[in-house]
């Protein structure tokens, strides 16, 4: 792949999780926790690091709220 494929496709994927951060935060209020926000992200399929740039922190965070998610038995393994 030339790079200006590779410029192309990296311009999609950040305009596309724009969207969804944009997708994300309609569906909370300000009050909204992380823990929620993470939970809708890990249903629509997204991985650790995905999710800590969209919600706003560090995917160890992320790994610690879907293991509480887990454990509470709100998120399947």
């Amino acid at each position: 792949m030339d790079e200006e494929s590779k410029q192309l496709l990296n311009s999609i994927d950040n305009r596309l999780k724009w969207l969804l951060q944009l997708r994300v935060e309609e569906q909370f209020d300000d009050g909204a926790t992380n823990k929620e926000k993470v939970k809708l992200l890990y249903q629509m399929g997204f991985e650790n690091q995905e999710m800590a740039e969209v919600v706003g922190t560090s995917a160890s965070s992320i790994r610690g709220t879907v293991s509480a998610l887990r454990d509470d038995g709100e998120i399947d393994s």
